[in-house]
């Protein structure tokens, strides 16, 4: 693992990735800072954080969608799949250097709270709890971006794919509202989750009849469970649209709210990530 970490942290600091991915982040986060806390005098921290999210439609493509799709595409992968290592430390070894790569900016901006202090500012327990979320916000979005790249060779839709899901994960606490939360609308919600389930499914397995399977199976299941309990559906619609609100999480963090819920649900989100990832990349080595 530790090969493959010092390979992948060599290519992030020898390439543009890693200089595009460490002046974004701080270029957003010295604009937000200067802005709200410099400028307007804004004695907390949490809206330079609150703002800074923008930096992930960039950081996240650009730092993730290499790391296995580029290998794909080069054909370098065969040599990493049959090198004496595992699985996890394959996998491992390059989200280390994700997170090391954007722990950087956030090293940088942690100093930030300091100099807010010196102008007798004594709020630092708050604003450090907002940049750690939002460290850990950024390691669950590159978990995302990981497994994505896993999942092509094409850089292109890698990087599309992931500001899409930064996208979704930023507007959910916005767009919940407009969702209906009547029985007949959970269950059209849940449908759209197996298709989804079984597309992922697709992706891993490459099997047409996986795939189909499997929607068929779980569209089957809620069906019938529909038909015997219509009432269990009631507000599921945004219960489950709800598991992708990363803004929130971090926005009661962000609002003085400190829920060791909030820290757990970004740790989970990237733990997924990497087991996915390890999943597909499993899948590959036995293709």
């Amino acid at each position: 693992m530790t090969a493959i970490y010092k390979k992948e942290m060599k290519s992030y600091m020898t390439s543009m990735t890693g200089a595009i991915a460490i002046a974004v982040s701080l270029l957003v986060t010295g604009l937000m800072f200067r802005y709200y806390n410099l400028y307007n005098g804004v004695l907390t921290f949490h809206y330079t954080m609150n703002n800074s999210t923008l930096m992930f439609y960039i950081v996240v493509p650009v730092l993730s969608m290499r790391v296995f799709a580029e290998e794909r595409k080069q054909k370098t992968d065969q040599l990493l799949l049959t090198a004496p290592v595992s699985i996890p430390e394959i996998v491992f070894g390059k989200y280390l250097a994700l997170i090391s790569v954007f722990a950087i900016p956030m090293a940088v901006t942690a100093v930030y709270p300091l100099v807010m202090k010196a102008f007798g500012k004594e709020t630092l327990g708050w604003d450090y709890a907002c940049v750690i979320c939002f460290f850990l916000m950024g390691c669950a979005y590159l978990a995302a971006g990981m497994f994505i790249s896993s999942l092509t060779e094409n850089v292109v839709i890698a990087a599309i794919l992931s500001i899409l899901f930064v996208f979704v994960t930023q507007m959910v606490a916005s767009t919940t509202s407009l969702f209906s939360s009547s029985n007949f609308a959970s269950l059209v919600t849940l449908i759209i989750v197996s298709v989804l389930i079984g597309l992922l499914v697709y992706f891993m397995t490459k099997n047409f009849w996986a795939c189909l399977g499997t929607i068929m199976g779980l569209s089957a299941l809620w069906f019938i469970f529909y038909a015997v309990k219509p009432d269990w559906f009631s507000g599921k619609s945004t219960s489950i649209i709800g598991i992708l609100d990363f803004s929130t999480h971090f926005s009661n963090v962000a609002g003085g709210s400190l829920n060791i819920a909030d820290i757990v649900y970004f740790a989970s989100a990237a733990a997924v990530g990497i087991i996915l990832t390890m999943t597909s990349i499993q899948r590959r080595r036995w293709s």
